[in-house]
This record gives structure tokens, C-alpha cells and sequence, in this order.
């Protein structure tokens, strides 16, 4: 009777064995599966600091844009870095970096 028993009891053991790994296999390898999650939440957490990112930049332009339509000097700073604009008698003179002539 004992030997009915034990192998009852490998069987069954054997069998609950087989059930945790297929839990363990699903529960990671899952379409749902616990990669899945982590993998998802680290893209969340990327764009997440992409969109603070973006908040700051538009805050840092909306600043610039107040500051154009509110300040003359501003706005002939710019005009004149960004679009090299000068005034009627004035000569404007441009420079070369020293990695420009290399090339």
C-alpha cells in the first residue's frame, strides 16, 4: 500500500511540478506577461520625461515670443544673430571658425 502511495504522490507531484513551470513560462513570456509590463512601463516613463522636456522648451519659446513683441533691443538682437541683418551705414564683417577653414 505504500508503494501505491508514493508513486501517487510523485505523480501528483511530478504533475504540480509541470503546472508551476507552464504558470511561471506564462506569466513571463505571455503576450501580457510580466517582460511585457516592465518593457512598457520604461517606454512610459521615457516619453513621460520627453513631454516635460517639451513643456520646458515651449515655456523657454513663449518667453522668447513675449520678449520679441515687447522689447525693441530683443527683437534687433535676433534680427541681427539669426538673420544678419544690419543698419544703412553700418559694414558687417563675418568670421570663420578655425574648423571651417580646414575642411
Amino acid at each position: 500500500m505504500k508503494k501505491r502511495n508514493t508513486k501517487r504522490d510523485k505523480l501528483l507531484t511530478g504533475i504540480y511540478f509541470v503546472i508551476l513551470i507552464f504558470l511561471i513560462l506564462f506569466l513571463f513570456f505571455n503576450k501580457y506577461g510580466l517582460i511585457k509590463y516592465f518593457e512598457l512601463k520604461n517606454e512610459i516613463q521615457t516619453i513621460e520625461n520627453q513631454i516635460e522636456e517639451n513643456k520646458k522648451e515651449i515655456k523657454t519659446l513663449d518667453d522668447d515670443i513675449k520678449s520679441l513683441k515687447n522689447s525693441d533691443a530683443k527683437l534687433e538682437e535676433v534680427a541681427r544673430e539669426k538673420f544678419h541683418m544690419k543698419k544703412k551705414n553700418e559694414k558687417a564683417f563675418r568670421f570663420k571658425d578655425k574648423k571651417e577653414t580646414k575642411d
